[in-house]
């Protein structure tokens, strides 16, 4: 039985609310993403991932260690599906203060009709969320990318960027002003749709998540694979918290390894020589 499978075989008498607050939890922990009293700024699209984290972090608070504040920041980039009054319907359900605002550089692409891919589209929204964020006097940003988005991130990066780089739990922006965290980083997209579905809202999603594309195929790819091959999914999460440096190209990881005392150089030489 793999490491997913055992997992998945603990959790499957558990409730939904439970488990993701469960992944939630361990994240928060293993990567230190909060200090008591923060305010966190927490973007929010409309879609299941972010609806979901949103609430979740509501939730979590009642068994957080510690007090922290939240506050739901949205922002237009002419791309919503459908009107945003049930997001402003939602967040008054939960007594959450909510920042709504238009990001003019994308709207102005789109206006212009100027072909644009999700990368130029996710800047102008980071860049625009720093800046709300701050505006709002919060010290984190929390961002809804869930096991599958770093999943589909890492394979991305080396098939098209040739890098093994993924998305960092905890990460702080350029400028070094604003933390950014991803609670969900252990929650799978499975589990967040389920989540926003036994809420009973209606997600308001993007029209670039029907475009198809690389992203749209890494993420075919990893659907048949886990239909295919249960406990895939895990293994690849897994693989992140698990690099083996000796065994890669990079020279000076490669240096490093051998020097570890862990690694006895001969078992590094050996692996690092191809045959």
């Amino acid at each position: 039985m793999s490491i997913g499978e055992t997992a998945g075989s603990r959790e499957a008498s558990v409730s939904l609310d439970e488990v993701v607050l469960t992944r939630i939890g361990r994240a928060m922990g293993e990567f230190s993403m909060l200090v008591p009293g923060e305010r966190i700024g927490v973007g929010v699209s409309g879609g299941k991932d972010s609806l979901c984290m949103v609430h979740a972090l509501t939730a979590y608070r009642r068994r957080a260690p510690f007090p922290y504040e939240l506050v739901a920041l949205t922002l237009d980039q002419g791309k919503f599906t459908a009107p945003l009054d049930l997001l402003g319907d939602f967040f008054r359900s939960i007594g959450m203060r909510w920042i709504f605002r238009e990001e003019p550089q994308t709207l102005r692409l789109v206006a212009e009709g100027v072909a644009h891919g999700c990368d130029v589209c996710s800047r102008h929204r980071r860049g625009a969320l720093y800046r709300l964020a701050a505006e709002a006097g919060c010290s984190v940003l929390a961002l809804g990318h869930t096991a599958d988005d770093c999943a589909e991130s890492l394979l991305r990066n080396i098939l098209f960027n040739g890098r093994i780089a993924s998305l960092p739990p905890v990460a702080s922006s350029r400028k070094g002003s604003m933390r950014v965290i991803r609670p969900l980083v252990y929650v799978n997209e499975e589990q967040t749709a389920q989540y926003v579905r036994n809420l009973g809202i209606d997600q308001i999603g993007c029209v670039c998540g029907i475009r198809e594309g690389p992203r749209r195929e890494i993420r075919e790819f990893l659907k048949s694979m886990r239909e295919v091959h249960p406990g895939s999914g895990e293994s690849l999460m897994a693989a992140l918290g698990n690099v083996a440096p000796y065994a890669l190209f990079d020279s000076a990881l490669r240096k490093e390894a051998a020097d570890d005392p862990i690694f006895p150089s001969s078992d590094v030489t050996a692996l690092q020589t191809p045959e």
